[in-house]
């Protein structure tokens, strides 16, 4: 595991203190679990912009989310975005296959 410095702001280093303190966790491990929460929902998000920009199939979209394609689909569902069908994007998905 690597090692990383960052710097917060001083409520900010108070929040995840308190998080840590409530859990019975330490600091590190609070950290860690943001970051990795942070990250699975931003790959999720860029994934999500490029599907509906057409620039990535639901199949690409999904791998670049880490996510299955039932976990993609329920993913758009949940944040209020609809499943883009057309002749050429269902040619692609199947090419994909």
């Amino acid at each position: 595991m690597k090692v990383k410095t960052i710097r917060l702001r001083e409520d900010k280093i108070q929040e995840i203190e308190k998080i840590a303190k409530e859990e019975g966790k330490q600091v590190s491990e609070v950290l860690r679990e943001i970051v990795e929460k942070g990250l699975r929902e931003y790959k999720i998000e860029r994934a999500i912009e490029k599907y509906q920009k057409g620039l990535l199939s639901q199949g690409a979209a999904a791998e670049e989310a880490g996510l299955t394609i039932q976990e993609f689909h329920q993913e758009l569902r949940r944040r209020g975005f609809t499943l883009r069908m057309d002749a050429e994007l269902i040619k692609a998905e199947l090419e994909d296959l």
